[in-house]
């Protein structure tokens, strides 16, 4: 399985260049690796076609739990990863099974200098190990902890989302700001959780 992101060359210095970690399970299992991947990596010259299709198919698939939930095409999804890799202040990953099928996408968008966000994650491709999901959230927990050297992690999710907020409660996030439809861009309750990394993230 490999996990790989497009990260802006700022985050990529920060990690340094050819970083890379195994995404391990419960009893020590290796489900994946996470592989940094910037503008001038070769794979993301030219970004295929079946990265493109899939991550449109999911981000219509799962509409409903994005602040925007208009249908995406193609041509804008692929607008929007070239967008990432212009990013100064993201990281994207793609997760692939041991088969080469991409089953996931998670990413990290810098709000300030010690606050990150996690967003855009989705479990595409159900059937694998239970736990995977949990061990991708845990691994990139523990990267912003150590390697990019955040004092918080934040999400912001739609109320009725609540495959993500049992993920970031078991990841240690807690609710911390309550948003109502009304003062939200999405029209919709909005939960924001936080976790401490520096204090409570053991990852």
């Amino acid at each position: 399985m490999t996990v790989e992101p497009i990260a802006s060359a700022s985050l990529r210095q920060r990690l340094g260049e050819g970083w890379d970690a195994e995404i391990t399970g419960q009893s020590g299992d290796v489900l994946g690796h996470l592989r940094v991947l910037g503008p001038d990596d070769e794979d993301v010259q030219d970004i295929n076609a079946t990265l493109v299709t899939t991550l449109c198919a999911w981000r219509n698939q799962y509409a409903q739990y994005f602040f925007d939930s208009s249908e995406v095409t193609p041509a804008s999804t692929m607008h929007w990863l070239q967008g990432l890799m212009r990013s100064t202040d993201r990281l994207f990953f793609v997760v692939s099974d041991p088969d080469g099928r991409l089953v996931a996408q998670y990413g990290l968008r810098e709000i300030s200098a010690g606050i990150v966000e996690l967003d855009n994650g989705i479990l595409g491709v159900r059937g694998g190990s239970p736990d995977l999901y949990l061990r991708i959230q845990q691994k990139i927990l523990g990267l912003c902890k150590t390697k990019l050297g955040y004092a918080f992690a934040r999400a912001q999710v739609l109320a009725d989302n609540l495959p993500a907020l049992f993920l970031h409660k078991r990841c240690g996030l807690r609710l911390v700001q309550k948003i109502s439809g009304a003062q939200s861009p999405a029209g919709r309750d909005v939960f924001v959780m936080e976790i401490a990394l520096r204090d409570t993230c053991s990852y």
